[in-house]
C-alpha cells in the first residue's frame, strides 16, 4: 500500500559515465518504499538513467566541476523524477527519430525515445536542460 504523503529524494551526481552505476541502488530503495511494481519500476528506472547518460554527456560534456542533480518526488499516484544538468541545454524538437530507416543503425539517439516510449509524461524545460519524467499508477 501505497503512502498519501509526498515522498522526495534528492541527489547531485558527478558528470562522469559511471554515475548511472551510482543511482541503481539508491532508486530501487526509494522505489521498494513506494511499492511499485516491477515493470513500473524497471521502466522509470531506465528512462532515468538515459536521462542521467543525457545530462553528463551532452549537457555537462563530462565536466567533473559540474553536476547532475536529481530529484525523485512520489504520492500514491505519481511518480515525478526531475533530472537537471548545468550545460548549455538543447532543443528536444531537433533529435532524430531512431526509428526512421536512416537512423536505425547510428549508435546513439535513443534515449529521449526511450524516455518517451517508458514514461507518461516527458517534459523539457525552456533551456532544455531539464527533463521532468512522471509515470502514473495505476489504481488496484
Amino acid at each position: 500500500m501505497r503512502s498519501s504523503t509526498v515522498k522526495t529524494m534528492t541527489f547531485d551526481l558527478p558528470s562522469t559515465p559511471d554515475s548511472v552505476n551510482r543511482v541503481g541502488g539508491m532508486l530501487e530503495t526509494f522505489f521498494d518504499s513506494q511499492g511499485l511494481s516491477a515493470e513500473v519500476a524497471s521502466d522509470v528506472k531506465l528512462a532515468i538513467f538515459e536521462a542521467i547518460v543525457n545530462a553528463a554527456e551532452h549537457g555537462n560534456e563530462y565536466d567533473q566541476s559540474k553536476k547532475v542533480h536529481v530529484t525523485c518526488e512520489a504520492t500514491d499516484e505519481v511518480l515525478r523524477v526531475t533530472i537537471r544538468d548545468e550545460g548549455s541545454g538543447f532543443k528536444p524538437d531537433c533529435v532524430p527519430d531512431p526509428t526512421l530507416p536512416e537512423n536505425l543503425l547510428k549508435e546513439g539517439g535513443r534515449g529521449v525515445f526511450l524516455m518517451c516510449k517508458l514514461c507518461d509524461e516527458v517534459c523539457f524545460s525552456d533551456k532544455g536542460n531539464e527533463v521532468t519524467l512522471v509515470k502514473h499508477f495505476c489504481c488496484e
